[in-house]
């Protein structure tokens, strides 16, 4: 994994309050939006206007992704959305060998999110603030990284929140994909489409689960 720090996501802290960015191995682009929910006949060009079109449509919860290739992971992205934050859709996008690691930001929700995925298998799941609390079925197996990114998986003082929270866990998605998210690659004319079939929910199973859905 490469060593990528905070510092290189600190233009984030002013830039959009929520989204979220999906990194997909094993997928191209338009099996990537597939596997979103997005319908074959609905793929096509997307700019970063549409976005603010389909929010003002969808009173603020859009479901538009848009998605981009850097070298062997493909990068799905959502402004004012989080499909690509829901296990299910991680579970989805990895089912067949390949790997997903997804950051949400939402500064008006009850926290942002990290996600890491597997061959069809959540491995490790926690809100930034508070990485001490972890899922998933390897809820250990990025310990390392997440020390030295500032997420101590073992706090000493548990209610204490952890600060500038979203560029760390970039950067801990860097760590893992070797890929960096550069906001300017949404000046460019992508492909995308808007979420029609999404991944069907879990039964409910009472775990660390957000009231709203994939929030």
């Amino acid at each position: 994994m490469r060593k990528v720090m905070p510092e290189e996501y600190a233009w984030q802290n002013d830039w959009e309050e929520i989204y979220t960015v999906t990194f997909v191995r094993g997928l191209d682009e338009r099996e990537t939006l597939r596997r979103f929910g997005v319908a074959d006949e609905d793929i096509q060009p997307v700019d970063y206007e549409d976005f603010y079109d389909r929010i003002e449509e969808t009173d603020g919860c859009c479901d538009l992704v848009t998605v981009t290739r850097v070298g062997e992971w493909t990068i799905a992205f959502e402004l004012s959305g989080w499909e690509g934050s829901r296990p299910e859709t991680l579970r989805e996008l990895t089912r067949g060998g390949g790997e997903a690691v997804s950051v949400m930001r939402h500064d008006y929700a009850a926290s942002h999110h990290f996600g890491h995925a597997a061959d069809g298998e959540v491995r490790t799941v926690f809100r930034p603030e508070w990485p001490g609390e972890r899922w998933g079925s390897h809820p250990d197996a990025l310990n390392e990284d997440m020390r030295e990114l500032g997420l101590d998986p073992e706090p000493a003082d548990e209610f204490e929140s952890v600060s500038d929270s979203v560029p760390r866990v970039l950067a801990l998605a860097g760590r893992i994909s070797g890929v960096l998210f550069d906001p300017a690659i949404q000046d460019e004319l992508l492909l995308g489409g808007i979420i029609t079939n999404p991944v069907p929910d879990d039964p409910p199973t009472g775990g660390p689960r957000a009231a709203c859905r994939g929030v």
